[in-house]
């Protein structure tokens, strides 16, 4: 052993978070809201569970159409006549051009975000690298004078 600090990863853990901001009803302030916070250790975990929380925040929103069992041939149509918040989750979720350049963000130690508005409310989903400091090893000579100072 050489006696120099061993370094951690750069970026050992990732913070991933699902944040709904939106008005409150008769005061007239906006607020935050966490849906979801998870860390996690490497990058792909984080965009794994990131792409779970979208899906399960746009299944909330207004059910997939394509995988619902109680909607039926004549409910489903082609194209939706507004931009519809929960599709443009499940299509931002699903798209692997993102989470490539996410992927390449997160390897720099970028933090990676996208905010959906809906009406009055936006959602964002995000990850933010996090740094550790460098651990350092005692170096013997000092433990050993601390004990002989006893």
């Amino acid at each position: 052993m050489s006696g120099e600090p061993t370094p951690y990863p750069p970026y050992p853990s990732f913070l991933c978070y699902v944040l709904v901001e939106g008005p409150v009803h008769g005061s007239g302030a906006v607020l935050p809201f966490v849906l979801a916070v998870q860390r996690t250790a490497t990058p792909d975990d984080a965009l794994r569970w990131l792409q779970r929380q979208a899906r399960w925040v746009a299944d909330r929103l207004d059910p997939d159409p394509a995988v619902s069992p109680w909607v039926v041939p004549a409910m489903r149509t082609d194209r939706v006549p507004v931009p519809d918040a929960p599709t443009e989750i499940r299509v931002w979720s699903d798209a692997p051009d993102e989470e490539r350049a996410a992927r390449a963000r997160l390897d720099q130690g970028v933090a990676v975000s996208v905010v959906i508005p809906d009406g009055p409310d936006r959602y964002t989903f995000a990850i933010c690298p996090q740094r550790a400091p460098v651990r350092r090893r005692p170096r013997p000579f000092i433990v050993l004078a601390h004990f002989l100072k006893r």
